[in-house]
């Protein structure tokens, strides 16, 4: 943003470590919200505004002062806590070393565990931890068939011609193997699942057929529950004689038996060793699943010392998203469950349920029911109202056994729960709704892979974090599938930028693995995932010296957006119970597909009908959870169906004035099975539309017109429309409003006018140095600032409105500009100056809110950028060690070169395959004529990292979406000298040398292409006039 970035002359540093610290009340529930000084924090922000790296121990077979070695590596980084992972293998293949004697559970593994607590207290770091071996569902155990264990329902039929009779043994299940998302190299000692009966159905074949050949129509009418005709497994039945045909179905509950971690080398599990046992997927659908899960690890993990120190700094217990599926999801009680939320009985709904992926046929390519019911009435397909009351069941049973159970658990050691709750295998996965799940959970989490740079995606389940009053809603962050080793900082803080701008405030780094020497692993160390995802973040990585920068930029941005409370102007209503079905289909998540909305300047977060049944989603003040996202208006967006209590909700808040749009038409329509309820919605909704408040639109194009009718305005309007966004944070304690703002498009560079609600003083923030700066820049009317926005592509900055005196050493001026085209302002407290500057050869007028007025002199003709060179070269090539199996330190080569014009490492000859660190020197003579003050140093685009030095003085962290320098204070006349540090992945040498660790590493070199290192575009030196304006 060149309003703050190039102004400040010399960088605001930290030269202190921060002091971590766990906040007090941390097992509380609620919590409290942890409260930071802000003016004090920002320059050096700790504890849980700093990220976290998620720690890849593959098995207990790792050193104590390795494991020491790496958490030292990830404090001294920045990053300011770790999350604990055994990861096995991720359970897909095979151990190298015995699980019995290392595996997680086991005696080595609590050691090892603790010498990692005791090296993060040491090091002053925060602790999450995984609740089990690799994705932290599941727990190792000798019977996988006990109770608590993941459960499915299976069925076998028969079918029967009109008057035929069956008599014999009730059919056993033919659909039982859902398969696995990631199927394991390794077989489990135990197959022999027990298929409990539950209950039988016959059901009349429809004379009404399905628009799917594929499905079989049933008609509901016609279905029968015949389990009390079923005598010790066998049953005697004859179909009606009324020219229909049937089908029997019997159905019969099972655990899957879904591996998650190998045991025992040859399967010698031993009853008294943990260690041993394979690791299986817990029933997340019920009290004994949860209490098995919490359980283990407190028996095995958490025991001893171990408990202890978590109780010190330890934060959350966490598990990853589901990648576990069943053939119906089950559990033992979910029938008399169903029957007390949903008033019938799922008996007869049951043939309707299975499919080939549980999830509605719409949200998966190719995907059916088997069978489907009609309304005999009318021939009305219900099925998808049946299957609607079985997911509700299921995510009640979800939210109040495992997600709140959690919970319960977690305060018991003053920790917090922390989880995925979305699938991201769809196929047979878990159908739940993440934005409904997100509000039980203590601190929510998604993730960058999955989600897939879509903001919205990040939106559908940030409101439920939002309205479940949660301070922190997490992102693992990091993930690219094919980028291992060849992840670019400018691709994470994309990622990290995307998140934030979809409601994200803390990020866990994907990923930190165990850098010791491991049983067949080379050069440049332990790589998980085989070799599919990035990062292996490190010392092995050329970038790794220069990572302290993206940390502290992350921890004062997260700073901000973890202080005080959220504030979204629109909430949208959504109701789907499936994650975002993004990487695997294609089929992205968008709340509000017109850019009209967030073009504007609104925020918006979707809304789960569940929310809504929060007990802070009432009106107060004319907002919506005044104490959560503060919604000013509602949308309900080309959905075909509401659920009664929300329609019930809607009439509460539009008898308090307040706006609700219905976008497409109206719903008149329930999701569930209830004749009553559909009639009420029809009902109710008719009087709805009747509020003056409640408008009924054809289009989302008509959105942002109606809201401004409504008098709706956004917390922070684009003047014109741009993909401009911003993230608002109040602090209602301090009267502080901050915005984070953010430039969406990667692309192409922004800039608006922007009227900003607020108060008191307006300054910038800047999260790459540190330092805090008034704006001086604007013009203010009651509670709005106009303020002009510029940013680079992919850019954000900060800005805060603070009462005078918040910011305590930042001195303000009494006078500001009001008007004025000068691309750089700032203010000198020393001199009580206006500090103008431009690159421009045209003059420019400076209007001060006192009236008077100001012409910066343009540069004259011959003062123009100058690109410099030619540039003296030495790149660092990073090469695999001689004893690559034994030693993962790289051995460097260095090449020397001259360069007249800058271009990739890979176009010069003999560096096609070089990786690692260049420094570019050059010189030039600045004796500049009596309109040059000073000027700038642009850097051109940042491939990975960049330092720069300007007569042996580091100027300082560059924002490397926008590297141009003011490196006015660092020269002198005549000769100057320039360096230039910059870093580069590790892909390129890798395609060269092509490690085989695994199947999928050994296709490296035909996956995978180059990487454009180094300077690659012209170094400008860029003059500018002055104007000092004293006040």
């Amino acid at each position: 943003m060149k309003v703050s970035s190039l102004l400040s002359g010399i960088a605001v540093l930290s030269t202190s470590a921060a002091a971590t610290e766990k906040s007090g009340g941390f097992g509380s529930r609620p919590a409290p919200w942890i409260k930071y000084d802000v003016p004090q924090d920002f320059s050096n922000p700790k504890g849980l505004a700093r990220p976290a790296f998620r720690y890849w121990v593959p098995d207990a077979d790792v050193e104590d002062a390795v494991l020491y070695a790496d958490l030292q590596q990830i404090k001294q980084a920045g990053w300011g806590g770790v999350e604990v992972i055994c990861l096995e293998n991720y359970g897909i293949e095979l151990a190298v070393v015995d699980p019995a004697i290392y595996g997680y559970g086991g005696d080595r593994w609590r050691q090892k565990f603790n010498t990692m607590l005791r090296a993060s207290k040491d090091l002053d770091l925060l602790v999450d931890f995984a609740l089990g071996p690799t994705q932290g569902a599941s727990i190792p155990i000798l019977d996988p068939d006990s109770p608590g264990m993941n459960t499915e329902l299976a069925y076998g039929i028969v079918n029967l011609n009109s008057g035929q009779a069956f008599s014999g043994d009730i059919p056993t299940p033919s659909r039982t193997n859902a398969g696995y998302a990631n199927k394991p190299d390794f077989d489990a000692p135990f197959t022999n699942y027990t298929n409990k009966f539950v209950a039988a159905v016959v059901a009349r074949k429809s004379k009404v057929p399905s628009e799917d050949v594929r499905v079989t129509q049933l008609d509901f009418d016609g279905v029968d529950d015949i389990t009390h005709l079923i005598e010790d497994g066998k049953l005697t039945y004859t179909a009606p004689a009324d020219g229909n045909e049937y089908v029997v179905f019997a159905f019969y509950q099972r655990r899957t038996g879904y591996l998650a971690a190998q045991g025992a080398f040859n399967n010698a599990t031993d009853p008294k060793n943990p260690a041993s046992w394979f690791a299986y997927v817990v029933d997340h659908f019920s009290q004994e699943g949860t209490d098995i899960w919490t359980g283990f690890t407190e028996q095995y993990v958490m025991n001893g010392e171990n408990g202890d120190l978590l109780r010190q700094l330890g934060l959350y217990a966490w598990e990853d998203s589901a990648e576990f599926r069943a053939t119906l999801f089950w559990t033992d009680e979910l029938r008399s469950y169903f029957r007390k939320t949903r008033g019938y009985d799922i008996t007869t709904a049951l043939p309707a349920l299975f499919g080939t992926s549980g999830l509605p046929p719409s949200t998966l390519a190719n995907s059916y029911f088997y069978y489907a019911f009609n309304n005999h009435e009318n021939g009305t397909d219900i099925s998808w109202k049946l299957r609607n009351d079985y997911y509700q069941c299921l995510q009640e049973m979800y939210e109040q056994y495992h997600l709140d159970g959690l919970s319960k658990w977690t305060s018991k050691w003053g920790l917090q729960g922390s989880l995925q709750p979305y699938a991201t295998a769809p196929n047979a996965a878990p159908p739940w709704d993440m934005n409904s799940a997100a509000a039980h959970i203590d601190a929510p989490e998604t993730e960058s892979n999955y989600f897939d740079g879509v903001i919205d995606a990040f939106r559908a389940m940030g409101g439920g974090a939002m309205m479940g009053k949660k301070q922190i809603f997490s992102s693992e962050l990091g993930a690219h599938r094919y980028f291992s080793y060849a992840a670019t900082w400018p691709l994470i803080l994309n990622d990290c930028k995307i998140n934030y701008a979809g409601g994200v405030n803390r990020i866990v780094s994907h990923g930190f693995p165990y850098s010791g020497l491991r049983p067949q692993v080379e050069w440049p160390g332990l790589t998980t995932f085989e070799w599919l995802y990035s990062e292996m973040w490190g010392p092995r990585q050329p970038s790794w010296s220069y990572v302290k920068e993206m940390g502290d930029w992350i921890a004062r941005t997260q700073l901000i957006l973890q202080t005080g409370v959220p504030r979204i102007d629109i909430g949208i209503y959504r109701h789907k119970y499936l994650s975002v079905d993004i990487k695997h289909y294609n089929m992205g998540e968008n709340i509000f597909w017109d850019q009209s909305l967030q073009d504007a300047g609104y925020s918006y977060v979707s809304v789960s009908p569940s929310l809504l049944k929060l007990d802070n989603a009432i009106i107060s003040n004319g907002l919506l959870a005044e104490n959560g996202p503060g919604f000013s208006a509602f949308i309900v967006d080309n959905s075909t169906n509401i659920t009664s209590e929300a329609v019930d909700r809607f009439l509460e808040y539009a008898n308090h004035g307040f706006p609700i749009l219905f976008v497409g038409g109206v719903p008149e329509t329930t999701p569930y099975y209830c004749d009553s309820c559909d009639q009420h919605v029809k009902q109710e909704v008719q009087k709805l539309t009747k509020y003056p408040s409640v408008k009924v639109l054809q289009s989302e194009s008509e959105v942002v017109g109606a809201l401004a009718a409504l008098d709706v305005q956004p917390a922070a309007r684009n003047l014109s429309p741009t993909p401009i966004l911003y993230v608002h944070r109040i602090d209602e304690d301090n009267r502080v409003d901050y915005y984070w703002v953010y430039n969406s498009d990667i692309y192409e560079d922004h800039a608006t006018e922007a009227s900003i609600r607020g108060s008191g003083i307006p300054y910038t923030l800047d999260a790459w140095t540190g330092a805090i700066t008034p704006i001086v820049n604007y013009t203010a009317s009651g509670d709005r600032f106009n303020v002009w926005i510029e940013l680079r592509s992919n850019q954000s900055t900060i800005l805060a409105f603070a009462p005078h005196g918040f910011f305590p050493h930042v001195p303000v001026p009494d006078i500001h500009v009001t008007k004025t085209d000068v691309e750089y302002l700032n203010y000198s407290a020393s001199s009580h100056s206006i500090i103008a500057r431009s690159a421009s050869k045209e003059n420019k007028k400076i209007t001060l809110s006192d009236g008077r007025v100001f012409t910066l002199s343009g540069l004259d003709q011959h003062s123009n950028p100058a690109a410099l060179g030619p540039w003296n070269v030495t790149i660092q090539d990073w090469l695999p060690n001689p004893d690559k199996f034994n030693n993962y330190t790289s051995v460097y080569q260095y090449h020397n070169l001259q360069l007249d014009e800058l271009i990739p490492w890979y176009n010069i000859s003999g560096l096609s395959s070089t990786s690692g660190i260049g420094t570019y020197e050059t010189q030039f003579t600045w004796n500049p004529n009596g309109k040059v003050n000073g000027a700038l140093l642009d850097l051109g685009p940042v491939f990975n990292t960049i330092r720069l030095w300007v007569n042996s003085h580091w100027t300082g962290p560059i924002d490397i979406t926008d590297a141009v320098v003011d490196i006015t204070p660092f020269l002198k006349s005549g000769l100057n000298e320039v360096k230039i540090e910059v870093s580069s992945t590790l892909r390129n040498r890798l395609l060269q040398v092509n490690v085989t660790e695994s199947w999928e590493q050994s296709q490296y070199a035909s996956s995978y292409g180059g990487q454009p290192y180094g300077l690659t575009a012209p170094v400008k030196l860029i003059p500018f006039a002055e104007k000092v304006i004293k006040l």
